[in-house]
């Protein structure tokens, strides 16, 4: 397993947060993961983009891997201004934000009020607002979105083995595809032991649900249109259960691409919500985000 990677403890405002870091002198690149993951959702691409010269920022949110145990506050405005003071940290030169979920979701709303802070904007299966019926409380919607994501965080597992069969069983990993030792990389870091000897996910249930809370928020319907940020959005061709249907409807995207001139996009073939991360995803991913740093210029 090749890295360069150093593992940071940058202080913020009301705690010390994880950040990891693959030094170079190039461009900098801050990578923010999703909603109930870490920053090894990042480890193979930050991996293939440090190997081009790029200088790679990859926190922990809080609430979620090493930096679980960060309780002064979840929510979309607490995320902003922990990115304020990693970036601050790191020198408080612009950097290109990319977001995987609701990490693009934090970009975008990152994007609208602090736009001094951004080079550019990259937006992987997230960033457009989700579509949900109103008469579907936020929560019931969260739970019937994520699955087996969520379901996780209730339960313990006798060892690693016993977490990674879980998630074998996931539609999204059933395919042996998708499945890599990058994956198993990133279930491990994600468990923490228990006091009966047993494990369990360190990512904070709260966190998620506040979290996901704000994500549907119906002010995120439209803030992606005040962006000026130059913006590349990725889509995966999967959905988040590995259902035909991308998380992110094609109309939508369509849509927004039309009505926003400095959003590109681009589908990544043969993926879904995952692996467009963390197996299928990497080389065409990073190949995006390098190709898009260069025409931005």
């Amino acid at each position: 397993m090749k890295s360069e990677r150093q593992l940071l403890e940058v202080p913020i405002s009301d705690g010390v947060l994880t950040v990891a870091r693959w030094i170079a002198e190039g461009p900098r690149i801050l990578l923010v993961h999703g909603i109930s993951s870490s920053h090894m959702a990042w480890y193979d691409i930050a991996n293939c983009l440090h190997d081009k010269g790029y200088d790679i920022i990859a926190p922990d949110l809080r609430g979620r891997g090493a930096s679980s145990s960060v309780h002064g506050g979840y929510g979309l405005k607490a995320h902003e201004n922990d990115l304020i003071q990693i970036i601050n940290y790191f020198s408080g030169k612009p950097v290109t934000l990319v977001g995987h979920s609701m990490g693009a979701y934090i970009g975008v709303k990152f994007a609208e009020n602090f736009p001094e802070y951004l080079e550019r904007l990259i937006l992987v299966d997230g960033g457009i607002a989700l579509p949900r019926p109103m008469n579907v409380e936020p929560e019931a919607y969260l739970l019937k979105t994520l699955g087996p994501a969520l379901d996780r965080l209730s339960l313990e597992f006798d060892d690693k083995e016993a977490y990674f069969n879980f998630w074998r069983a996931h539609p999204s990993f059933s395919d042996p595809t998708n499945w890599s030792e990058g994956v198993e990389h990133f279930l491990e870091y994600d468990l923490e032991s228990t006091e009966s000897g047993r494990f369990k996910s360190r990512v904070s249930k709260d966190a998620v649900l506040k979290d996901g809370g704000d994500l549907m928020a119906p002010s995120m319907a439209t803030m992606i249109n005040k962006v000026k940020t130059p913006m590349l959005l990725l889509t995966a061709e999967r959905g988040l259960l590995n259902q035909e249907k991308p998380m992110l409807p094609v109309a939508a995207v369509k849509e927004k691409v039309t009505l926003i001139e400095h959003l590109a996009w681009q589908e990544i073939a043969r993926t879904n919500h995952y692996s467009i991360t963390l197996s299928t995803g990497i080389a065409p991913v990073s190949a995006a985000i390098q190709n898009f740093c260069h025409s931005c210029k």
